[in-house]
Formats: C-alpha cells, sequence, structure tokens
C-alpha cells in the first residue's frame, strides 16, 4: 500500500514543474522510502524478537559437594558464552539473546542456580559448562518441585543499575569465601510452600565484534575527561612534577589505576548487563524483608562502583522505582520472558562478576544450596536410547553437553544387573523399564515380583501383536484369580530327573532357612523328592506325581509301600531301615508346607495338576515372558518364588546340549533377591552366562545377601546401579568401586538419583551420576487396550486351566497313582510267571528284564 500510494503522488505531479521541484520530490521519496524500510525492518524484528522469546529455555546447574571453581576456568565459562553475542544475524533479535543467571529458591528454601538461553543456545551453553568438573545439568520442573507460587499476595520489585558511570569498576572480589554466601542466606528460610519466593535474575548480553572496541574506546574517553590519565602498561598513571606530591593524591591515583586496569586491560568478555529482583510473600513485611536481604547480598559488590535500585528518591518520603504501577507490567515482561531492555547502560567485565559465573563452590559454606552429592566422573558416551533400538537396555538419565537425554547400555555387552537402593527410590521401576524393552524387542525371560505391582505396570506394553502371544501370567498374590497355568516340576519329559530332585531340594532348604547343619531335613526332602522322580518316569504324563504327593509319601504307609519296589536299592534301604526311626518331628515341617501351599486355591492350580501347561526350559527356547507374582508374607509364597528360580538355573544348565548359538537368551530379573539367596542363586551369575542366561539382581541392602552371592554379583556385573543405602551398606559398594565416591555421598542421594557402573565398549566407566527414568519415559504411554488385548490372548494360549478341574484331579490323584503302580507290579509278575511256567527241565533262567522306562497302561481291579 505504501509503495502505491508512492507511486500515485509522483504520477500526479505536473511534468511542466518537475523539473523545479525535482530535487524536493526525490528527497521526499527517499525520506518515504527509508521510512517504510525503517518500519519493516522494526516489524520484522519484533517478531523474530518474540520468536526467540518463547524459545527461551532453562537448566538448572546442581554442583557436587566438593565442586570448586579456578578463575581460569570461569574466564573459559564467559568466553564461551560470549560467542553467543557473534552470532550472523544476532542483530535482529540481540534484545531476546541474554544469559540470564537465575538464583532462586526450591520447596527447601534451598538455592538453586539455573542459567537460561534461547534454545538454540542451549547445545553451546552445556559446552561452555564443562569448563567446571562436578556439575549436573537437571530439569527445572525436577528441581523447583512443581509450580510457581500463585500471585496474590505482596509482591516487591527491584531494578539494580551502577550508580556511577560504567567506567568505574565494581570491586573484586575473591572466590573463597563464594560470593553467592549472602545469597543463600537472604534464600534461608524462604518456604516455596507458603507462597513464598525470591528470584535474581541477572541478565548478561554478550558484547561482541565493534561493539567490544567501541566500548573500550568510549571508557578510555571517559577515563580523559574524568581526569584519569592512566599508563595502562604499567597500570599507574602520572609522571614526576616539580613538587613533591601529596601522598592522599598518589593513593587515589593508584586506586584509580587499578580500578581503570579491571576495566580496560585484558582480552576478558565483556557484558551489558541487566540486574532484576522479585520477592512474592503472603504478607508485605515479609516481602520487605527478602528483598532487602536480597539487597544486601550485592553488597559485597561495591567498590569505586556499586549497584543501586533504579529510581527517584523524593526527599527521603517515597522511591519510585520498579514498583510503580506504570512500570510494573514492563517489569514483569522482562524477568518473565528475558527481555533485554535495562533502564540504564551497565557495562561489566568477567573479573567484576567472577562470583556469579558459576555455581555455588565447596566455599559457600551454607547449609541452604541445592547440590547433587559428591564430586563424579562425567558420565561416558553411552548411545541415546529410542524404542526403536532393539540392540540398547534403557537404563537411565544423563546430562551433558548434547542435552539431558535417556541412554541405554548394549545388549551384546551385557550379562548381570545389580540394583541396589532404599525401597520406593526407583530401583524396581529401573528394572521395569529395562524388562519390558527387552520383553517387546523379542526376547524371553522372567520377572519375578513377589508383590505384583511391578507385573502391573508392565502389562499394558506387552498387548501388541507378537508379544501378547508369548507371555505367561502366574499371580498367586492377592488379586490372582484361581485360574493359572500349570506347572508339574515332576513331569520331566525327558529331562534330567537329578536336576528336577536338585530344584525341589534347594527351594524348600531356602524357603525353610536349613543351613549345613539341618542334615536330617536335607536328606529327607531329597529322599522324598528322588522317590517322586523314580516313579515319574513310570508313570504316564496324566499320572504324573506332584509336589502334593510329598505328604503322601510321609504319611500314608500303604501308598509308600506301592513305592518302593520302583525305586532303586538303596532308597528302599532308607524307607524300610530308617525312616521308621524318624520321630514326627522331621516330618511334621515337610508336612505343614505343603498342606500351607494346599490350602492356597491359587497355589493348588498352578502346582496341582499332573500334565504342566508350560515349563520354564520350553520358555527359554521359545523366549517366553513369564510374568511371576509369588505373593508375600510367608514360608509357602518363598516356596514358590524358590521353585521359579531354581528351577530357571537347571533348566539353563540342561541347555548344554545345544549349540551355543542356539542357546536363546533368556533374562530373568529378580525383585527382593535375598528372598531367594542361596548357593545356586549364587552360581547364576557364575555359570549362567554359559547357557544363555542373562540377568537383573535387585535388593533393598547389598549386606542382606549372603557373602559368596554378593561376591559373586560383583564380580560377574557388568553394570551396577545405586540409590540410597545406609552408610555401612555405602561402605561395600565403594569398595567395590575402589573407594569412589565417599560412602556418605551414596547415604545422601536423592529418590530416582543413582550412582551407576556400565559395561562400555568393553571397559568398566568410573561411577557418574545417572537419572532414573520410568516406562512411560522410555517407551512413551502405554498402547491404548494393550492390557484388554493381552487378557485375550493369554485366554487363547491354552496355557491356563480352570482351577476347580485342577482341584478335582488332585483329590483323586494320590489313588490313581497307588492303582496304576500296583496294576504295573500285578502285570509284571504275570508276564515273570509265565515265563517260569513254560520253561524246560535242564533250561537256564532267563535274566530279568529291567522294568521299561516308560509309560504304561492302567489295569483297573475288580471290585
Amino acid at each position: 500500500m505504501a509503495g502505491y500510494a508512492l507511486i500515485r503522488l509522483v504520477d500526479r505531479l505536473d511534468p511542466g514543474r518537475l523539473s523545479k521541484i525535482q530535487p524536493r520530490a526525490s528527497t521526499i521519496a527517499i525520506a518515504i522510502g527509508s521510512i517504510l524500510i525503517a518500519s519493516a525492518l522494526a516489524r520484522q524484528r519484533h517478531i523474530v524478537t518474540r520468536r526467540t522469546l518463547a524459545s527461551r529455555r532453562s537448566v538448572a546447574v546442581v554442583p557436587a559437594d566438593e565442586f570448586d571453581a579456578t578463575p581460569d576456568s570461569i574466564v573459559s565459562f564467559a568466553a564461551q558464552l560470549s560467542r553467543s553475542g557473534r552470532r550472523i544475524g544476532g542483530w535482529w533479535d540481540r534484545r531476546a539473546a541474554a544469559v540470564r543467571i537465575r538464583l532462586t529458591n526450591d520447596g527447601d528454601g534451598r538455592l538453586v542456580y539455573l542459567l537460561e538461553v534461547p534454545e538454540r543456545d542451549l547445545s553451546m551453553v552445556r559446552g561452555a559448562l564443562r569448563s567446571f568438573l562436578g556439575v549436573e545439568l537437571r530439569d527445572p520442573e525436577e528441581v523447583l518441585g512443581g509450580s510457581a507460587p500463585s500471585g496474590e499476595g505482596a509482591v516487591l520489585r527491584t531494578e539494580l543499575v551502577l550508580a556511577q558511570p560504567y567506567v568505574e569498576p565494581l570491586a573484586r572480589l575473591p572466590l573463597d569465601p563464594d560470593p553467592l554466601s549472602p545469597f543463600a542466606a537472604a534464600l534461608a528460610g524462604v518456604d516455596r510452600g507458603e507462597g513464598e519466593q525470591a528470584d535474581v535474575c541477572i541478565d548478561l548480553l554478550p558484547i561482541g565484534g565493534l561493539r567490544v572496541s567501541w566500548c573500550r574506546w568510549w571508557m578510555r574517553r571517559q577515563a580523559t575527561r574524568r581526569g584519569q590519565t592512566v599508563e595502562l602498561a604499567s597500570g599507574l598513571g602520572g609522571g614526576r612534577s616539580g613538587r613533591r606530591s601529596d601522598p592522599g593524591e598518589m593513593a587515589e591515583r593508584r586506586d584509580l589505576g587499578r580500578g581503570l586496569d579491571v576495566k580496560l586491560r585484558g582480552g576478558a568478555p565483556l557484558f551489558e548487563a541487566q540486574i532484576l529482583l522479585r520477592a512474592r510473600a503472603g504478607e508485605r513485611r515479609r516481602a520487605e524483608g527478602m528483598m532487602r536481604g536480597l539487597l544486601a547480598a550485592f553488597g559485597p559488590f561495591s567498590d569505586r562502583n556499586w549497584l543501586r535500585a533504579s529510581g527517584v528518591h523524593i526527599a527521603g518520603l517515597a522511591f519510585l522505582g520498579a514498583d510503580l504501577p506504570g512500570r510494573r507490567r514492563a517489569f514483569g515482561r522482562r524477568i518473565d520472558t528475558g527481555l533485554f531492555r535495562p533502564s540504564r547502560r551497565s557495562v561489566l567485565t568477567t573479573v567484576e562478576i567472577a562470583g556469579l559465573l558459576k555455581p555455588p563452590t565447596v566455599n559457600c559454606r551454607a547449609e541452604n544450596v541445592l547440590r547433587s552429592g559428591t564430586l563424579l566422573a562425567p558420565p561416558p558416551d553411552l548411545p541415546e536410547f529410542t524404542p526403536e533400538r532393539g540392540d540398547l537396555i534403557p537404563i537411565g538419565r544423563v546430562a551433558d553437553e548434547c542435552g539431558e537425554r535417556i541412554v541405554g547400555v548394549r545388549v551384546e555387552e551385557t550379562f548381570f544387573t545389580y540394583v541396589a537402593g532404599r525401597s520406593r527410590w526407583g530401583k524396581t521401576e529401573a528394572a521395569i523399564t529395562m524388562f519390558t524393552h527387552l520383553a517387546r524387542s523379542g526376547h524371553g525371560g522372567l520377572f519375578l515380583d513377589p508383590h505384583g505391582d511391578a507385573l502391573e505396570r508392565i502389562k499394558p506394553y506387552l498387548g501388541e501383536a507378537g508379544v501378547a502371544e508369548r507371555v505367561v501370567e502366574v499371580d498367586l498374590g492377592p488379586g490372582g484369580g484361581e485360574d493359572q497355568p500349570c506347572w508339574n516340576l515332576f513331569e520331566l519329559g525327558g529331562a534330567d530327573s537329578a536336576a528336577r530332585v536338585e530344584v525341589v531340594v534347594d527351594a524348600f532348604a531356602t524357603a525353610m532357612g536349613w543351613g549345613e547343619r539341618s542334615t536330617r531335613a536335607i536328606n529327607l526332602i531329597t529322599q522324598t523328592t528322588s522317590a517322586l522322580a523314580a516313579i515319574a518316569k513310570m508313570l504316564p504324563p496324566e499320572l504324573a506325581p506332584t509336589i502334593f504327593q510329598i505328604p503322601t509319601l510321609l504319611t500314608d504307609d500303604a501308598w509308600r509301600e506301592s513305592v518302593l519296589p520302583f525305586l532303586p536299592a538303596s532308597s528302599q534301604g532308607f524307607w524300610r531301615e530308617r525312616f521308621p526311626r524318624l520321630s514326627d518331628e522331621a516330618v511334621t515341617p515337610l508336612t505343614n508346607l505343603v498342606d500351607r501351599v494346599g490350602a492356597s486355591p491359587r497355589m493348588t492350580a498352578l502346582l496341582g495338576a499332573s500334565r504342566g501347561t508350560f515349563s520354564l526350559r520350553e520358555a527359554m527356547d521359545l523366549g517366553l515372558i513369564v510374568l511371576f507374582c509369588s505373593g508375600h508374607g510367608g514360608t509357602r509364597e518363598r516356596l514358590t518364588a524358590n521353585l521359579a528360580l531354581f528351577d530357571t538355573y537347571y533348566s539353563a544348565r540342561s541347555r548344554g546340549e545345544l549349540a551355543p548359538g542356539d542357546r536363546r537368551l533368556f533374562w530373568p530379573v529378580l525383585d527382593e533377591a535375598q528372598s531367594y539367596d542361596s548357593e545356586t542363586m549364587t552360581a547364576i551369575p557364575e555359570q549362567g552366562a554359559k547357557f544363555g542366561v542373562r540377568g537383573i539382581f535387585i535388593n533393598q541392602n547389598p549386606e542382606r545377601l549372603r557373602p559368596e552371592t554378593l561376591n559373586s554379583l560383583t564380580t560377574n556385573r557388568t553394570h551396577m546401579l545405586v540409590s540410597a543405602l545406609n552408610a555401612k551398606a555405602a561402605g561395600l559398594v565403594t569398595k567395590e568401586w575402589a573407594g569412589e565416591p565417599r560412602p556418605e555421598a551414596i547415604t545422601r542421594l536423592p529418590r530416582y538419583r543413582f550412582v551407576g557402573q556400565v559395561t562400555h565398549h568393553g571397559e568398566l566407566s568410573r561411577p557418574f551420576a545417572l537419572g532414573g527414568v520410568r516406562v512411560e519415559d522410555a517407551l512413551g504411554p502405554a498402547p491404548a487396550g494393550g492390557r484388554e488385548r493381552l487378557e485375550a490372548a493369554m485366554e487363547c494360549s491354552g496355557r491356563r486351566r480352570r482351577g476347580s478341574e485342577v482341584l478335582a484331579e488332585r483329590e483323586t490323584l494320590d489313588g490313581r497313582i497307588g492303582q496304576a503302580l500296583r496294576s504295573h507290579r500285578r502285570g509284571a509278575a504275570r508276564q515273570e510267571g509265565g515265563r517260569a511256567r513254560t520253561r524246560r527241565p535242564g533250561e537256564e533262567h532267563e535274566a530279568r528284564r529291567p522294568a521299561p522306562s516308560g509309560g504304561f497302561e492302567v489295569e483297573v481291579e475288580s471290585s
């Protein structure tokens, strides 16, 4: 429109008078064109500035307990920050590109150090922070703990500017004590929960390019005008005069020279500064007290120049500053968005603000400072995890120059992982994330959870096609149904009977707490399970004994007599000669435990059927996903959990018959690992890897594990993550890590924070900080309808059986087994008698053939 109007104006000019007014018209046209161009540029600059302000991001910089900063590291940090002012095209949004240092309080009144920059400069800031050793980057929302206090109550605002021309320097503060200590003292007692908040925003706009030369020239000119001629090479001004100089004047000149040396000498970066303070509280008097504390914290920076509140004093009666109604909106926009528009130009050097260009150091001795704990090594260069990366296992979050991201360890480098830490501190959540991703990536595994809460978190993610069909759920917890898969350890199917005996014996011994001195009890359960395994070879699968035949063998003399002929001679000698001499006290613990298991309909449905619908060897070979909730609270729950764990180990050993390349990886996850601790569990990290078993072991305290088991885990683990522990347990962990870090650092770890050591490219890393990650963070929200699809797939799999049917079979199983054994003996006797009647005189006796190892037909006795 403006161009069209200009064309019409020129078109209407009289040609005869054009020569007379041509210079004037040209001037008008140029002026109008310049105005239009300037307006377009201003509008474009406004749009770009708003867009950059909307893209600003902040990051919390959390120092370690031992963090310290040297002057060189601060200068290096400032130099890298100043590079943001040298960006091509930076003029367009320069007022939105300031680096903000924000000091505020968290929910506990602790000083929090934050940096805020446009999103495009975030990677630059993260890289600059590598100048400091011992800082950790965190999400501000995580650190500050929720939304900011509401706008209700009293709010005070103050903008600080230099009281003198900026050629005069501020004080050059030492780094010990830390210049941030007064700010921590000012924030002590600020209760965010009561709606109180204090903010100190120091916006630094780097001066780059020709602006640096012009700024230094202007300061030299100001120094000359003020009569402060100084030789910069020596740092002192003036020459010799004919009369003796006044000592006071010489001292003043030296002081002036020292101040100008700070401003004009050296190549340290320069910054324009905007300093905004805001205090919010429920009452005005409280807000005034907070603001006075913040203003006092800037007192140590005073020297030849100092910081004062921007505004006008009216005869000591009032102060017209940033809290004026007409200025509040502009102040709020600057402090909320990061817009750089100070009321007075203030140029500061790196030396003057060195105490602000770093997080609180070890020299800040205030207790109310947010720290990350002990000084840890930076995280290794782990690959970033995405749900599509089936070759990675997510382990947590790290923050580095690439930003905060979820990282993973490689499957091919992972064998056994140990996770320890306080309850509700995130260790089980970490295991949930690892196991769920492995299951969705095609791996088989067993998640053994006594409580069942973890399984409820996993199930919605397993409803996808190709995953749901592989899931087997055993739920013996309070919420489990009576319909369960069927699992019988004595249904041999050609497997090694000795291994099945070891499974049952170890499970009973661990559940009952039998040690090396409990020889009588261990021998009794060994003889009992060996006898049941022996007759299982002789019986068809539908008559295989279960653990519920243990009391029958121990207490029913007639049934036991029907079993004895099928046992080896040594076992028969035990049952005929030694067993009758045992007291009832030896038998009662076994029978009582099995009876307690039988009192649970869910456990009966799982363990009471002769023919099983799944086995852990099958789960390993087919890549099944077994979700096993053993229940919690008693010995019988520990027994079922131990049966699952020990069957996993012995099933893995049976895969020795397969070629190493055919042994599919299987991932057991053992929550509350101390409940299953035994010699067998010790052997899993030592021998399991050879048979394709990997594992994740979880417990609260390493001290709860047997020393042999803990030694096995720490020796053979590839990754180790620990959250908060008690002092003694923390000492065990740091001893494993060669004294790094200090034990007290582990005792103070906050929730969902870990110290980890992982294997990366074949080498163990140094312990580093690791943030916990939820399954939703790593894999995204659970697919809609995933739980329903999983339930439908498990119902259609045919692995579940009705609990009432299994209970009915169990009631008659003793009689059917006894009848089958007696029938088999009568059939064998008739065959032997027939051979004896047809033998001719003088014929040698035929050697008796052993009974067949396969099944046999059951002969029904006539009544």
